[in-house]
């Protein structure tokens, strides 16, 4: 028997959902409900840079976060919308790897004219 996701709509199999609130979710939208990703979170840099002493950063990136590395070194600033549309993502799927690139401290954000821009850490 399968479940669609109160959040994303997939359609998952009914031992594999999870409840919170009245509503079923797939796991991926249960974790983010959960713990949200946080761009600023010292002990998950400190964690990253212990796990990648030694290491190319870019070496251990996923195909999607060299294509965002890429596309901002491409245009050297963007902001969310443009990235979103421009890389065919989700608001929460972007959010999700800029998380993960700040605290690899590959990528960083500022505040320039009143717009968010994403950028080279």
């Amino acid at each position: 028997m399968f479940v669609q996701c109160a959040r994303c709509s997939k359609e998952i199999e009914k031992q594999q959902c999870y409840e919170h609130q009245g509503k079923v979710f797939c796991e991926d939208c249960y974790m983010d409900i959960l713990s949200p990703p946080k761009a600023c979170d010292p002990w998950a840099v400190h964690s990253a840079q212990t796990f990648l002493k030694g290491k190319d950063k870019l070496s251990t990136l996923t195909p999607l976060q060299l294509t965002i590395v890429n596309y901002i070194k491409k245009k050297g600033e963007a902001t969310l919308d443009e990235l979103i549309q421009n890389l065919n993502l989700t608001e929460e799927e972007l959010r999700r790897e800029f998380a993960v690139l700040r605290h690899m401290e590959v990528l960083g954000a500022t505040k320039k004219e009143g717009k968010i821009l994403y950028l080279l850490f």
